[in-house]
């Protein structure tokens, strides 16, 4: 059931990045979730930052990863559960140290029950054959 579910996700969350990549070369920049910025506005400060720290924890963790577990292959599904794991867990450090309105934090919400079934999705199952 997890793995239907995040294949669910991962499918709407691709058909909004198409979306936004394509607004973005038309000349319309769009935030989470479908916030269109004009002109006269800038996409907040604090969700920048939560994709830049999520970034920078991202490519950590797949250093270490490669320093100490070379020979260890990932799934595309593990990069997303990686990646969305460490924007949920940037975006909440940085919406609190910034002092976000509360109302902003469905942002991170939706994120962590995104990274909650992509995890139940890209864990490895380990089958025993001696039953």
């Amino acid at each position: 059931m997890a793995r239907i579910l995040s294949k669910i996700i991962v499918a709407l969350l691709a058909l909004w990045a198409t979306s936004i990549f394509i607004a973005e070369i038309m000349g319309i920049t769009i935030y989470f979730p479908f916030n269109v910025v004009d002109e006269r506005q800038e996409v907040p400060l604090h969700r920048l930052t939560s994709l830049r720290l999520s970034i920078a924890l991202t490519f950590i963790y797949f250093a270490f990863r490669y320093i100490f577990f070379q020979s260890e292959k990932l799934y595309p599904i593990q990069f997303l559960d990686i990646y969305i794991k460490s924007l949920t867990i940037s975006a909440l450090f940085v919406f609190y140290s910034m002092n976000v309105k509360l109302n902003e934090y469905y942002f991170v919400l939706f994120f962590l029950i995104v990274s909650i079934i992509l995890h139940f999705a890209s864990r490895r199952r380990i089958r025993n054959y001696f039953n």
